[in-house]
């Protein structure tokens, strides 16, 4: 059972109740991490942890995202309910394990620090796996996420030519072709941003020479779909052509619902970068 606490909603927009349906019925071994998503979906429509103001840094590096050297204001008691909530859904930490650093997870988890995340399951003990934390953490910073992405959407950039996000420096989860113009639009899946790039350059290495940069498409399958691919950096990002974009909530659950584009490209070298692309440094405080 995958909900042992009531105090753990599911979310009310019908749409995200039919897509997480969906979600269920075409892969149902994913149902643990739907299960996360669905409470992390929740927390975000109107839960404390995603009522934030984030403060910019006076001064940032240059090509640094939005919420570098940030300050990301939060209720601590907010935080901390809703981190011990998903880390008992997840059953991550059995009886035996320690107290958990709400506070210290969701920075560490902003900031995509998977050696701080590690670290700090390894604190708390109790039988957690260092994957398996990384996956709580992610989602237990996805509402605080979203809710920067709302609130600093005003600020983004009107130009951005970097491959990662340029509010929070993530990697971009899908490339979406829309409207009939079909310019490529990056969509990050933890802060739901989105940003224009030019079509022939990968995403990830920059390679600009098109003998180096191809298209995976599978035979018989939807044609909308297709997975870029580089032969430089062996990185893929999966595209779609769309009438509009995806919802920010979207987003995470139409990348489950490709996972045969990810199994053509692993199959022919291809994958997805191992580190994060840009290290925040942002910073949690007390609202």
């Amino acid at each position: 059972m995958l909900w042992p606490s009531a105090r753990l909603r599911r979310p009310r927009d019908v749409a995200i109740q039919e897509r997480i349906a969906a979600a269920r019925g075409h892969a149902p071994e994913s149902e643990a991490w739907l299960g996360l998503l669905e409470a992390a979906l929740a927390e975000t429509e109107d839960g404390g942890v995603s009522k934030t103001s984030p403060r910019l840094a006076a001064e940032r590096p240059v090509k640094a995202p939005l919420l570098a050297r940030a300050t990301v204001m939060i209720d601590d008691g907010a935080a901390d309910g809703w981190v011990r909530r998903l880390v008992a859904l997840a059953g991550v930490v059995n009886g035996n394990g320690g107290e958990i650093d709400a506070t210290a997870l969701l920075e560490a988890a902003l900031c995509q620090d998977d050696a701080r995340v590690d670290a700090l399951g390894a604190a708390v003990g109790g039988g957690a796996s260092p994957q398996a934390f990384r996956v709580v953490g992610q989602m237990a910073a996805l509402p605080l996420l979203q809710a920067c992405g709302r609130a600093l959407a005003a600020e983004l950039p009107t130009s951005w030519w970097e491959g990662y996000c340029p509010l929070c420096g993530a990697w971009p989860v899908v490339a979406e072709y829309t409207g009939l113009e079909r310019q490529r639009r990056l969509r990050c899946g933890r802060c739901g941003s989105g940003w224009a790039i030019p079509t022939l350059r990968c995403v990830f290495c920059d390679e600009t020479g098109h003998e180096q940069l191809g298209l995976l498409t599978l035979e018989g399958g939807d044609q909308t779909r297709k997975v870029e691919v580089c032969k430089t950096c062996k990185g893929y990002l999966k595209a779609v052509n769309t009438v509009r974009p995806l919802a920010p909530w979207a987003i995470l659950l139409d990348d489950l619902m490709t996972v045969h584009l990810d199994v053509a490209a692993l199959e022919r070298g291809f994958e997805r970068p191992a580190t994060p692309a840009y290290a925040l440094d942002a910073r949690l405080e007390s609202a």
